[in-house]
This record gives structure tokens, sequence and C-alpha cells, in this order.
């Protein structure tokens, strides 16, 4: 009986959490569409409905002016509906009766109000909760001596004097031969950081040994089982960072191995005879170029005027990055396993509500700016498109065809929504 009831509240605690997936993804469409109702207000034009949630009316509330707020049954999208959009109308206060560049201010104002609203909860989570950054993990042995200054728990602040706002921001920097790297040093037995200029960090080609095959079970000393895909730190204590290191040291060794391996922070050893780790084990070199360190992320309360001067660059960063996935997805450099449908965004979301309050604020910053960044894209059936038919009309000095436009729209809300069912279903 007691097993059916912690069941029963194991399930009733996920469906909880589902639901507040739900309501969070709400939330930042009803900034979207607060946004385009907002724009269209204070620019005259004519506004009919302004829904949250899809399909069939739950509930419905009639202004005065004639304006319709309702609630309708599908939680997965939202609208704000115009007079005469999409079509011809001869009522000056209709969508396509209003002069261009109101048109665009009003289509653009739903991705500002997720920009803006993305930067004010950012400024909330990083001084109650601090920001995420990249701290060091290990500075490899190998590395050449002046990155050795680097130690562990550094946070890496600064490459070159340009502020590291994520690691994929600090992947981007370290493009120099050598360069000046601030770090934001804890100090000994105390609460606090210095800030400290380390000058000729250098950057080189590491080869390291990643284990491609691992036949069987092996325990290392303190009990760690080998894993494949770790690398390979020394072979009978040779450091392996060099090409060719590998199968050199495995020529010198005398029949037994010992070897060494890390997970970027430890390290682990294994012990084998020659014939064993032949017969069981592959070893391929993975060049990379770096500085031979690992890192890793935690949390770090800035002061509030460097809260304020970070928040916009980081929220832009976190936009430049969507902008380079999708851009990786078209050329074939980002896999479709780094992205993720409907069912993907509520899984992932539900995840993060059942790990605090400070992590749901976290995740509506990131979705907000991929709110943003994704509806300003030139597809149709999304507020980019719009503003493109928008932007023709204004230079051309007529517009294309509503129904062509319509017919547009609508076929592409369909490839979007399949598309993004299709993604979800390849990840099964």
């Amino acid at each position: 009986m007691l097993s059916l009831l912690l069941d029963f509240r194991s399930v009733m605690t996920t469906i909880g959490y589902v639901l507040l997936a739900f309501v969070v993804l709400m939330f930042m469409v009803l900034i979207h569409e607060t946004g385009h109702y907002t724009a269209g207000k204070l620019l005259g034009f004519q506004i009919n409905e302004f829904s949250v949630g899809m399909g069939p009316k739950i509930f419905s509330k009639k202004k005065k002016n004639g304006e319709i707020f309702s609630l309708r049954l599908l939680p997965l999208g939202g609208f704000c509906s115009f007079e005469g959009e999409g079509e011809e109308n001869k009522n000056p206060k209709a969508f396509n009766s209003q002069k261009p560049w109101k048109r665009l201010i009003v289509l653009f104002s739903g991705a500002l109000f997720n920009f803006v609203s993305a930067i004010l909860i950012a400024i909330i989570v990083f001084s109650a909760y601090g920001e995420t950054v990249v701290v060091v993990n290990n500075v490899y042995e190998y590395a050449p001596a002046s990155n050795r200054q680097l130690q562990t728990g550094d946070i890496i602040y600064k490459v070159n004097g340009k502020r590291v706002y994520m690691l994929d921001s600090l992947g981007r920097y370290f493009t120099d031969d050598e360069m000046s790297v601030t770090v934001l040093r804890p100090q000994s037995g105390e609460k606090s950081y210095s800030e400290v200029t380390l000058n000729g960090v250098k950057k080189k080609e590491f080869f390291p040994v990643v284990l491609t095959k691992v036949d069987g079970e092996y325990i290392s000393s303190d009990g760690r089982k080998l894993q494949l895909n770790d690398t390979v730190y020394k072979l009978n204590g040779i450091l392996l960072s060099e090409s060719g290191d590998f199968e050199r040291a495995l020529r010198l060794s005398d029949g037994r191995i010992m070897l060494t391996v890390t997970d970027g922070s430890a390290t682990y050893e294994y012990e084998f005879d020659k014939e064993t780790f032949n017969r069981k084990l592959v070893a391929e070199e993975q060049p990379y170029t770096g500085i031979g360190m690992s890192v890793t992320y935690d949390k770090y309360k800035f002061g509030f005027g460097e809260v304020l001067l970070r928040v916009v660059p980081y929220c832009c960063e976190v936009g430049m990055l969507v902008l380079r996935t999708l851009g990786g997805l078209l050329t074939g450099a980002v896999g479709i396993e780094s992205v993720g449908g409907p069912i993907t965004t509520i899984s992932m979301t539900s995840q993060i509500v059942s790990t605090g309050f400070g992590n749901v604020l976290m995740l509506i910053v990131l979705i907000s700016v991929n709110l943003a960044v994704f509806n300003l894209l030139p597809v149709p059936a999304l507020d980019g498109c719009q503003m493109v038919f928008v932007l023709i009309e204004w230079i051309a000095g007529r517009p294309i065809n509503r129904k062509v436009q319509s017919y547009i729209n609508g076929i592409g809300l369909i490839v979007l929504i399949v598309l993004m069912l299709l993604i979800d279903i390849l990840k099964l």
C-alpha cells in the first residue's frame, strides 16, 4: 500500500512539473503577444482578439471597444488578431491600411518584448542567484609552462580584454597564438576573489588519446569503471599530448601497462597485461587546439553595477548562439540531436522546473531570447516573414497579393509544425 501511495505521489509530482512547464511557456507567449498588442494600441490599430493558447475557447471576455480577450484549450502558442490582417480592408484602423513603418514596429514588438523581458529577468537572476561562469577545472601537466599560471578554481573573466559570458564565447575568444587572460581568483580561506591578469597564455595543438573500444569491465584502484570515450592521460607514466606519443609509450612497455585516464578533474589508474590491452581496448588520437585545460561551471555573484553591464551582452551572446546553431543545422555542422521540438521543450522545461525557482527564471531568460531570435527569422508563418512582405510593399509601392501571402504563411505554418514534431520523433 505504501508503495502504491509513493508511486501515485511520484506520478502526481511529475504531472505537476509538466503543468508548471506549460505555465512557463505560456508566460513567454503572453509576453510576446503583449508586445504586439501594446505597439498596436499605441499606434492606433484595431485589435479584434488577444488570445492565450490555441484551439477552442474555454474563456472569453469582450470589452466595450470590441476587443476580445480569450483563453483557449491548447496551451501551445497564442495570437493577437488585428482587423484586416491578411486582407485588404477599407477600415483606416485595419492592419494593412496602416503605414508600413507602423506595421514593422508592431511585428517587431513581439520579439522586442521577449528580449527586454529576458534582460529584466536576467538582472533578477544574476543579482539574487548569481551568474553561471566558466571555471578552470584542471590545467594539464602537458600544457605550456605559461598556461600553468592558471589555477583550479579560477573564473575566466576576460580574454584579451573581452568579457567572457559563456563557454561558447570562450572558445571564440581563444583565437590568438598568445593571449592575455584575466581571472577572478579565489583567496585562500576567504570568500572573496581577486582580479588577476595572466599574460603569455599560449594556444597550441594537442593530441589526446580517447578510448574508442572497451571490451570488458575494468575497475580502477579507487573503484571507478573504465568507460568508452575516456581520455587517456598517461601510459606507464608517460604524458600523452603529442602526435605518436601513445604508440611510442606502448612500444616501450614491458608487458604490464598502467593506464591513467582523466575525466577533466581527477585521474584514475587501471592496470593491464599488454596482450589483454591490445585485444580488448582501442584508443585513437583526437586532436584539438586549445590551452591544455578542462573547465566546469559554477555560480558567481557580481556586484549590481557589473550585473547591469553584463546582462545585455549576455542576452546578445545567447541570441548569436541560437543563430550559429541554426546555421550549423543548415550546413551539417550541428546535429539534429542539438535541437528539439515541442515535446523536447516541455520535457526539458518540466525537468528544470523541479530543480528550483532560480533555474526556472534562467530558463525563461534563455527561451525568451530563443523566441525573440526565432520569430524574426524570414520563415513563413513567423513575424520575420511578415516583416519581409511589408518591406517589399514599402519599397515597391504595392503589396504582394494578399492571398499569396496567406497561402505562403499557411503552408509555412504546416511545414513548421510537421518539422518540429519530426525532430522530436527522430530523437525518440
